[in-house]
């Protein structure tokens, strides 16, 4: 297989991925199994997308890069196995080492701006949503724009691979 097959195959899992996790924020929570599938789907295209997307340009991102890549990528994982009470540790995990990706890419310019600033922001709105005031909201909201981010991140990776 060639590198750019596995690069468009790695966008195309960023989008679905990203698109997957805009879904799951209004999945049935009632229906326990069609939820797990769904998540286990959709980290698993996120997991393929941040694979090409760090990669890609892993040659500019340094040891900064690869730390993040890692951590998202152990943070993944750690969500789906350390059960319900990991999640919050798990989805912090991943986040953080997508957001010091996110710092690596604007500060080096390697990679289009939209999906770093869309991952930061994810970062400030889950902030806010741990806040009582923010909570109905605000973590919901985060992982919409993370999902976001995603989708630009593949997007970003198709364009610059043709």
């Amino acid at each position: 297989m060639t590198r750019d097959t596995l690069l468009r195959l790695s966008a195309a899992a960023a989008i679905l991925g990203g698109s997957l996790r805009v879904l799951d924020a209004f999945l049935d929570k009632a229906d326990i199994h069609l939820q797990q599938l769904a998540y286990f789907g959709t980290d698993t295209m996120l997991i393929f997308g941040l694979c090409g997307v760090y990669l890609s340009r892993s040659n500019r991102l340094g040891l900064a890069g690869l730390l993040g890549f890692a951590a998202s990528i152990t943070g993944t994982v750690m969500v789906r196995n350390f059960g319900s009470g990991g999640y919050l540790i798990g989805a912090s995990v991943t986040l953080v080492g997508v957001v010091l990706i996110s710092l690596t890419m604007l500060a080096k310019a390697a990679y289009p701006r939209s999906a770093p600033i869309l991952w930061i922001v994810s970062l400030i709105v889950g902030l806010i949503g741990l806040l009582p005031l923010g909570a109905n909201w605000g973590l919901t909201l985060a992982g919409v724009i993370f999902g976001l981010g995603f989708v630009a991140a593949g997007i970003g990776l198709r364009t610059a691979r043709t």
